[in-house]
C-alpha cells in the first residue's frame, strides 16, 4: 500500500521557489537522486514533448541556454533530441559554472557538436522551421535581466511575435516564480508558446500577470516521488 510522507511543502496546486527547492533536497537527500539524475530526467522527457511538435523534417531545435540548472536542463535536451535524431544546437548564451551539473551537461552536448555562441543564433527563418527553447533562468533568478541574458529574452520575444513555437523550460525567462510578473519591463520576461514546468506548475502562473507569459502548461517529472494534491510525497 502506499503511504503518503508527512513533509511539510508549503503549497496546494502549485509549487513556490522554497517548495521546489525543498522537492530537490529531498530527492538527493531522501533518495539518493543526485542533481544531474534529475536533470537528465526532465530534460528527457522534455524532449519527448518537443519531438512530438516539430513540425516537419526540415525543423530545427534552438536551445538559448543560461549559466545555471535552467541551462543544464538546455544542454540536456538538446542532446536527447541529437540522440533521436532531431536538428538542434544549444546557444550559450551565458558561461557554466566549471564543476556544476550545467557545466557537465554542456560538455557533453559540446562533444557531440551541439554548442554555438550566441552569435550563432538563426536569422531570417521562416515561423515553422525552427523551434525555440527557452532554458535561460529558472526559479533562481531573483533581479531583472541584463546585458545577453536581456538581449536573448528580447530575441526570443522577437521571434514569438512571427508565430514561432517557444518552449520555455520550469518557467518563462525574467518571469518571477511566485508573483508572476517579470521582474523588469513588461517585455523583458519571454512570452511562451508553452511552458514544460519541473514537478508542478509554479504559484505566479495562476495570477493575471503570470497567464500571459507561460501560454499551455505542462508538468514534467523528474523522476522523484509524485505528490498528492496536498503537495505530500508518495512513496
Amino acid at each position: 500500500m502506499n503511504t503518503v510522507h508527512r513533509y511539510a511543502l508549503a503549497v496546494n496546486a502549485r509549487f513556490t521557489k522554497a517548495d521546489a527547492i525543498r522537492y530537490d533536497q529531498r530527492c538527493s537527500l531522501e533518495f539518493a537522486l543526485p542533481s544531474i539524475v534529475l536533470m537528465t530526467h526532465a530534460a528527457v522527457e522534455c524532449a519527448s514533448i518537443i519531438r512530438s511538435e516539430m513540425r516537419g523534417p526540415s525543423a530545427q531545435v534552438v536551445v538559448l541556454c543560461g549559466s545555471g540548472n535552467n541551462g543544464g536542463d538546455g544542454y540536456a535536451i538538446v542532446r536527447a533530441l541529437h540522440s533521436n535524431g532531431i536538428r538542434s544546437l544549444a546557444l550559450d548564451v551565458a558561461p557554466c559554472h566549471s564543476g556544476s551539473d550545467a557545466h557537465t551537461m554542456r560538455d557533453a552536448a559540446s562533444r557531440m557538436g551541439l554548442v554555438g555562441t550566441w552569435s550563432d543564433r538563426p536569422t531570417n527563418f521562416k515561423s515553422d522551421e525552427i523551434v525555440i527553447v527557452d532554458a535561460l533562468v529558472g526559479t533562481g533568478l531573483d533581479r531583472a535581466p541584463t546585458g545577453a541574458l536581456l538581449e536573448a529574452i528580447h530575441w526570443i520575444n522577437t521571434q514569438a511575435r512571427t508565430r514561432c513555437t517557444v518552449f520555455s523550460i520550469d518557467l518563462p525567462s525574467g518571469l518571477d516564480c511566485d508573483s508572476g510578473k517579470p521582474l523588469g519591463a513588461t517585455n523583458d520576461a519571454v512570452f511562451a508558446t508553452r511552458t514544460l514546468t519541473i514537478v508542478r506548475a509554479k504559484a505566479g502562473f495562476a495570477t493575471d500577470s503570470g497567464r500571459k507569459y507561460v501560454g499551455e502548461v505542462t508538468e514534467i517529472s523528474i523522476g522523484g516521488p509524485p505528490l498528492t494534491q496536498d503537495g505530500q510525497f508518495v512513496e
